[in-house]
């Protein structure tokens, strides 16, 4: 069954394909991108109930927020879901999805039967944060961050026998527009201010992320597992922040495993 493509009263660009076995799966993707990061993931779950959106200054959902903080984006996602009807959820996020699915989830657990964080990021070092603001700082500036965003996600190996992979990413990072990039690049970089209670994670969750990746790292993700009691910890081996692309039958078997 193909995924239905809307908009919804809010502006919110959506893939759908609602198939009776409920919860339904959220995907949220990264910044900069929009949902078409998750190609992989939707020819493997053809036959699932799943929904692939876009983030607000992201891709066909609406745009121009001149700022943006993780509240507008779980307003966002609580929209969708009631707009849908949708009792529950699981949610996957990766990178800043992961934190928007944490922020959602720390005021609207009710809603959320299962979560999984790909490549998280979580209380990053000094050092970490000064290489993250003078990223932004160079992007805001007008230089190009993404040819060092696309080899710093995924293996030169990698996109050696796959430069489908690179041009894919590449157009998709170049399309962005800087006053839609930024505001939402901005509340990434400074995500470690915007702190998150994680008294009431008590639903099942799947924490991943990439052996090799330097700006999400293993050490993060084990952190939050600590965080979140009912929670299990997976490296994935050979892959750095583009896991669910360059990895992603170890990510969709383990998704589908955890999820189904």
């Amino acid at each position: 069954m193909n995924l239905k493509k809307h908009t919804d009263t809010h502006g919110n660009y959506y893939e759908f394909r609602e198939i009776r076995n409920p919860p339904t799966t959220i995907f949220i993707h990264g910044v900069g991108l929009d949902n078409t990061m998750w190609y992989p993931q939707k020819e493997y779950f053809h036959d699932k109930s799943v929904l692939f959106y876009d983030l607000f200054n992201h891709g066909q959902s609406n745009g121009d927020f001149k700022e943006l903080n993780f509240e507008i984006y779980s307003i966002q996602l609580l929209n969708l879901i009631n707009e849908l009807h949708l009792e529950k959820i699981n949610i996957v996020g990766f990178s800043i999805g992961a934190l928007i699915a944490q922020h959602f989830t720390e005021k609207f657990y009710n809603k959320v039967n299962k979560l999984v964080l790909i490549g998280s990021v979580y209380k990053r070092s000094d050092k970490q944060i000064e290489t993250v603001q003078k990223r932004y700082s160079e992007a805001l500036n007008g230089v190009s961050i993404t040819e060092d965003s696309i080899k710093r996600w995924f293996s030169e190996s990698y996109l050696n026998n796959n430069p489908q992979v690179y041009d894919f990413f590449y157009n998709l990072l170049e399309r962005k527009k800087n006053q839609d990039f930024l505001p939402a690049y901005k509340i990434f970089v400074n995500s470690d201010k915007y702190s998150i209670d994680y008294s009431n994670f008590k639903m099942p969750t799947l924490i991943m992320t990439g052996e090799n990746e330097v700006g999400s790292t293993p050490l993060m993700s084990e952190e939050i597992s600590k965080e979140i009691k009912n929670s299990d910890f997976y490296i994935i081996k050979n892959a750095k922040h583009g896991a669910t692309i360059e990895q992603a039958n170890v990510v969709n078997e383990k998704l589908n495993k955890f999820l189904f």
